[in-house]
């Protein structure tokens, strides 16, 4: 029975087609004008998150717009100077939020806070 199965299962699979293939147009690429007016409406000290037409990927701070480029201060662990990048070369850009994450903080004091009560414990049961 099984094999019977398993060869049910492997010829609908190779002879359906996926319902999602074709289903959504391909979106427009941004062009130098979308990125233009999106660095213009974001605050000067934004951090981004950018990746270039060449495949680089970068954390950085936005520094200056202008009519051309824009100008960010990657955020490395070695100070780099200040790069600019044409509109010509970004492929994606997107305002990096600060991920704080409440719940990992509270595992950890929770964590240190029972380590610490057992060492007392501990101390404890050896007087």
């Amino acid at each position: 029975m099984k094999p019977i199965s398993a060869f049910l299962i492997a010829a609908i699979v190779m002879t359906s087609t996926p319902a999602f293939v074709g289903a959504q147009p391909h979106a427009a690429m941004p062009t130098v004008d979308t990125w233009r007016s999106y660095a213009n409406q974001l605050p000067i000290g934004s951090t981004l998150a950018i990746r270039t037409t060449s495949g680089e990927r970068l954390t950085a701070v936005l520094f200056v717009v202008d009519d051309t480029a824009v100008t960010v201060k990657p955020k490395t662990r070695v100070p780099e100077p200040a790069r600019r990048i044409s509109f010509d070369d970004i492929d994606d850009m997107s305002v990096r939020r600060n991920r704080v994450n409440i719940a990992k903080y509270v595992g950890i004091g929770a964590a240190v806070g029972a380590g610490v009560f057992l060492w007392f414990v501990s101390v404890a049961l050896q007087d």
